[in-house]
């Protein structure tokens, strides 16, 4: 008994101890130095994931509850040598009668009670019938959500197969992330027909089918466990569960995740494997009991058999899972940073443009004097507070209020108040301002820091710093003397974010570029839409103004520096060796191609409208020739810059990409065409929408460019689906993104 509790109280010190490198990193204070935990009073938060919220478990509100009350507990920090109170944690109280057991649909942010109603099988657009959520209501979505698509579908992902690599959000979507055998019969009764495969389909490297072996041997390991060995059965039966459905009942997972969230259920997976091996001896035990074969020979035999499983699963999975030759993430990020004027500041907004230009210049040392700033991340005093170093080559940011003024909960919320009389202030007078202690009391009691003290605020413009900076050039005529800036919403208030980007902004501003990349949320643009300048992945605020395209999304803001595109592109962008290497490519890259796709889009549009065709069409040529019909396969998009060929008059260099985008075309209708409608209208109706749209498009492009020929090839080759003439987008124009 003493040695058990020994060994057991040896492991938890050696188990707890990894977390002194989170302390030993976080004093250290390297540049990326996630929530800083350095003292006990950050690092509880830390530990106990405060930042991601809470999810009641047992009792709690449904998704369209509101609360009626707020409980505060103080947040101590370290100011100076010793704590003090610098934040609160909030806690919202909610009414008993929205409270429900064991509740599941609690999530009421992001859209989702439209993705609850869904489930629920009524309409999302509607109100919720009397009583609904119910205990039923909730315990189905447990059932068929949590339980079957965050668990069963990924536990047969690892034993049975996989249909693709792309995220699945539904259950009834049969086009995504579902899982597969590689037994038709089966397959075709949950995700129907898989006749008529395309060849991107076919050869997916997720693709993956084992057959159901791995899943069958690791229930005859089970068996052959249960019956050799309860009570050691029932204890990694135990573990199996715990690491698998007890995750899913306690992490309580809304729909629609960000990502896929097989990672967390990897214990669970490891213990199946175990019976998996399990099977070795079970199948052992039968050749020599039924087909009586010696015991050297059932070794033998059934180690053969068996193993059949996992050399299955690692061929299977070698392509989809290695990253041999892979740098599309690494030159993804290259081309942000090159994007940008030296000793430049990049706002950034999600995981995938941020993470990978930290790697870039940490690792690689890539553009170490551009600033990268998160806009995700900005919203806490921490992270205002590490601005303020020099990162690698990169200065400090300036910035106007103090670390006092950004601590804790100071400022997270700054109002508007109603009735004052607005009057135009410069943007650096709106911070100082701010900067001050100008409190309001609230109705309900509290006091705030200070208030916004306009709505109407600009920055000044100084031709000659401009100029000096080279955010303008002496002959630019679309020059203006200030910029205007949207402060506030509708919600007429700015949070801490806001602040503290309108912060870096009016203190740098023509002493630093300042960059917005393309792949930021425009509602962060405070207005400033036609007042910035493509560059390449980035947009410059300038002191120009240029109507904005909407066409393009964010990447049609203000004006289209077509020589600064053109010289990043030709000459400082990489490509991910995409062209040269068949790499395992999903979805989620597809925003990172199609800006690429669309800032060489508005660079060679605007060079073709400068006269400058040999340089459009370099831009055009290049494209096609880092992206072929290879890893990114040719769909719809394709034509946008297909369309520049034609604008300039070379039918001849359009021909091919056609061709090829047309027998996509093909394959996908004849796919389509082999579906049952169900399947058709819920999984594929959007694509089947669009590839009809494309062969439109491609027909008119035959008949204008007179290539009768070819014109009469393609009507013969998409007659047998019935295509026919479609309404919607006009695929000559680039869709938002």
């Amino acid at each position: 008994m003493l040695h058990n509790l020994v060994v057991a109280m040896s492991l938890i010190i050696v188990a707890l101890s990894t977390y002194g490198m989170v302390i030993t990193r976080a004093v250290a204070n390297p540049p990326i130095n996630m929530n800083d935990p350095s003292d006990a009073m950050r690092l509880i938060p830390y530990l106990n994931r405060e930042q991601y919220g809470e999810r009641a478990l047992f009792r709690g509100p449904n998704f369209e509850a509101n609360p009626i009350d707020v409980k505060t507990e103080p947040r101590y920090g370290r100011v100076g040598d010793r704590y003090e109170v610098v934040d609160q944690k909030m806690t919202y109280i909610y009414p008993e009668a929205s409270k429900k057991l064991f509740p599941r649909m609690y999530d009421g942010s992001m859209g989702r009670p439209a993705i609850y109603k869904q489930w629920m099988g009524l309409d999302p657009n509607a109100a919720l019938p009397f009583g609904r959520p119910n205990g039923a209501d909730n315990f189905s979505f447990f059932l068929n959500y949590q339980l079957n698509w965050m668990y069963w579908r990924y536990f047969m992902w690892n034993f049975s197969g996989r249909q693709n690599g792309e995220q699945g959000y539904y259950t009834w979507d049969k086009s995504d992330g579902n899982w597969l055998s590689g037994i038709p019969f089966i397959d075709e009764a949950r995700l129907g027909s898989q006749n008529n495969l395309t060849d991107a389909m076919k050869n997916d490297p997720a693709r993956n089918r084992y057959f159901l072996l791995p899943f069958l041997f690791g229930v005859i390991g089970m068996i052959f466990h249960y019956r050799k060995r309860k009570d050691e059965f029932i204890g990694l039966l135990g573990f199996f569960i715990i690491t698998g459905i007890g995750i899913i009942v306690y992490s309580n997972q809304p729909p629609n995740e960000p990502r896929e969230r097989d990672y967390v259920l990897v214990g669970s997976f490891f213990t199946f494997c175990v019976w998996m091996g399990m099977g070795v001896l079970a199948t052992m035990q039968f050749l020599m009991a039924r087909v009586k074969l010696n015991s050297s020979m059932s070794a033998a035999v059934a180690a053969g058999l068996v193993l059949v499983a996992p050399i299955l699963m690692g061929t299977q999975n070698f392509d989809d899972h290695s990253r041999m030759g892979h740098y599309g993430s690494r030159d993804y990020a290259s081309n942000f940073l090159e994007s940008c004027a030296p000793n430049a500041i990049i706002f950034t907004y999600g995981d995938n443009d941020t993470y990978p230009l930290w790697y870039s210049q940490e690792v690689e040392g890539i553009r170490r004097d551009v600033r990268v700033v998160n806009l995700s991340l900005i919203a806490v005093d921490w992270y205002i507070e590490g601005l303020r170093r020099k990162i690698n080559d990169s200065p400090p940011i300036k910035l106007t209020l103090t670390a006092d003024d950004y601590r804790g909960s100071k400022r997270n919320q700054i109002m508007y108040p109603e009735g004052l009389t607005s009057n135009p202030m410069t943007l650096k007078d709106v911070l100082n301002f701010m900067s001050q202690e100008n409190g309001l009391t609230t109705q309900d009691g509290n006091k705030t820091e200070t208030y916004v003290p306009t709505r109407d605020a600009f920055i000044p413009v100084n031709r000659k710093d401009a100029i000096k900076y080279g955010a303008v050039s002496e002959n630019d005529s679309n020059y203006v003397d200030v910029i205007p800036l949207q402060l506030l919403g509708s919600d007429n208030y700015i949070t801490k974010d806001d602040l503290a980007m309108l912060d870096v902004i009016g203190s740098n501003i023509w002493e630093r570029p300042i960059y917005f990349a393309v792949t930021n949320r425009p509602d962060k643009l405070f207005g400033l839409q036609d007042y910035l300048r493509l560059e390449g992945l980035g947009l410059r605020l300038v002191p120009t103004k240029y109507p904005t395209d909407p066409n393009y999304g964010i990447i049609g803001s203000g004006k289209v520096d077509a020589e600064k595109i053109y010289e990043n592109v030709t000459k400082k962008f990489k490509w991910g060796n995409f062209d040269k290497e068949p790499t395992f490519i999903n979805k989620s890259y597809e925003p990172s191609v199609q800006s690429l796709q669309l800032v060489i889009l508005r660079g060679a549009l605007e060079l073709l409208n400068q006269g400058d065709k040999k340089r459009s069409l370099e831009l055009v040529d290049l494209y096609f020739s880092k992206f072929p019909d290879f890893n990114f396969r040719y769909n719809y998009r394709t034509h946008f810059l297909i369309d520049v060929y034609l604008k300039a008059g070379e039918y001849k260099k359009a021909k091919p990409v056609i061709e090829k985008l047309a027998e996509n075309i093909r394959q996908d209708l004849l796919f389509y065409s082999g579906l049952e409608p169900e399947v058709l209208n819920l999984s594929y109706q959007e694509d089947y929408n669009l590839a009809l749209r494309t062969v439109d498009i491609l027909l008119q492009d035959a008949s204008s460019n007179k290539d009768e020929a070819f014109l009469k090839k393609l009507q013969n080759t998409f007659a047998p689906f019935q295509v026919k003439p479609t309404d919607g987008n006009n695929l000559t124009q680039p869709l938002q993104q």
